[in-house]
């Protein structure tokens, strides 16, 4: 079994497990290409393609940093069905897997979408997710100083839990703006095991953005997004985004006190699309840790120009 450091597990101990086992933390990883992966912040955005949509991929955090936080992340979500009215049915699964030195968490879930035509070209989702989180710690990995072993979460026998999760959200969107809501966590549930009164926190997020048209096959796309979580400072992610002919975009972001970030993705055929994001850190762990990298594959089981979608700043 893996050991770690005195100074990995003190960093990752204090900045991860103390940090988010109380209502003080941001607890859900956090991805800068969410312009490229909807569905996996939001379940309402299940149903946006009329066929499959595949996306998976992959982040390393902090690189270089021993027992630094790694995500990988996968999805799958299309239509099911239309009623009468012309409202769309969607339905995908997702799936999670985190890990920040000895403690880590999968979780996997179902979700449900509709979508309903409103006034003026506007539409509006609705979407709900169900599932489960089943949250570890490796104890037997974990070398610390006697004095800093007074932590429930440290000193519990118990090295594993599963809670139930439940995610809601909103997506309001035309041919060239959305705006969008998730709520995360949205029962909270607890896990006295690893502390009185210890639970994982609802997250809260909003969402926007927009395409401007510029000369020729060129679009603008800023967008942006606030985080909440009970207790933590708010996440603000901003980017802007440079579209050539639906093929190629690339652009800038920042999220607050945290990262400068380069986004590329690429449309390699009518049905593959790779993203990669790469961040700088400007925080105050820029010199433990000061780069990023995050790698999304989609793969659509029917050609791009074959979607539904009605808003081109998704696509």
């Amino acid at each position: 079994m893996k050991e770690y450091s005195t100074f990995s597990i003190r960093f990752v101990c204090v900045a991860i497990l103390s940090a988010t086992l109380t209502a003080s933390a941001q607890q859900l990883p956090l991805r800068t290409n969410w312009q490229f992966n909807y569905f996996q912040e939001n379940p309402a955005f299940a149903g946006f393609t009329d066929c499959l949509e595949l996306k998976a991929g992959f982040r390393q955090q902090w690189a270089g940093f021993d027992g630094a936080p790694q995500t990988a992340f996968a999805n799958l979500q299309g239509e099911i069905g239309r009623s009468a009215g012309g409202g769309i049915h969607g339905f995908g699964g997702r799936v999670t897997d985190d890990s920040a030195g000895p403690y880590g968490f999968t979780q996997l879930d179902m979700a449900y979408a509709y979508h309903m035509k409103m006034s003026q070209g506007w539409k509006l989702a609705a979407g709900a997710s169900l599932g489960f989180m089943q949250y570890r710690l490796d104890l037997g990995g974990i070398d610390l100083p006697n004095n800093e072993l007074d932590d429930p979460a440290i000193t519990s026998s118990t090295n594993q839990l599963l809670a139930p999760t439940m995610d809601f959200g909103f997506w309001v969107y035309n041919k060239y703006t959305f705006w969008g809501l998730s709520i995360q966590n949205l029962i909270e549930p607890s896990v006295d095991e690893w502390g009185l009164d210890s639970r994982f926190r609802r997250h809260v997020g909003f969402y926007g953005g927009s395409l401007i048209r510029l000369e020729g096959p060129w679009s603008f796309h800023p967008a942006g997004s606030l985080r909440f979580a009970a207790g933590a400072p708010v996440a603000v992610d901003v980017q802007a985004l440079f579209d050539y002919d639906e093929a190629v975009r690339f652009g800038i972001g920042y999220r607050n006190e945290t990262a400068l970030s380069g986004l590329f993705s690429l449309q390699v055929t009518e049905n593959v699309k790779v993203g990669y994001a790469y961040d700088r850190n400007v925080g105050p762990l820029q010199q433990a840790g000061s780069s990023t990298h995050e790698f999304t594959l989609g793969i659509l089981a029917c050609p791009v120009k074959g979607s539904h979608v009605p808003c081109a700043a998704f696509q």
